[in-house]
């Protein structure tokens, strides 16, 4: 079978489903092409974009999570993976706070960045 992994933004409580922005949920299945996760998470990190050429496109979401703690965890997670939160509570939805899921916004800003014109 293999580990399922999502990406968190713990600060904005936020969350990306690699099946929701038509990647695999494995590790590695959700990098090295243009609209993985990874991608999209280079995006959201973006702290200066808009400055020069060969920036992204402009949507909300790009660098909105600039500064923010963010985390990869996945459904092996075990409670102290990360200091001072329940890693394993946080992917399944259990840790007492609403991770909201952006994925269809962030697959809204990938297929704009990424588009064959």
């Amino acid at each position: 079978m293999g580990q399922y992994h999502k990406l968190f933004n713990l600060d904005k409580k936020q969350f990306v489903k690699g099946h929701d922005i038509d990647n695999g949920l494995k590790l590695m299945e959700q990098v090295g092409f243009e609209k993985c996760t990874a991608s999209a998470l280079w995006l959201l990190l973006a702290a200066s974009n808009g400055r020069g050429g060969g920036d992204a496109k402009p949507h909300k979401l790009v660098g909105s999570w600039a500064g923010d703690r963010i985390a990869i965890i996945g459904d092996y997670a075990e409670e102290n993976d990360i200091k001072g939160m329940d890693a394993s509570a946080i992917y399944r939805g259990e840790s007492g706070e609403d991770y909201t899921n952006i994925s269809m916004d962030v697959l809204d800003m990938l297929n704009r960045e990424f588009v064959r014109e």
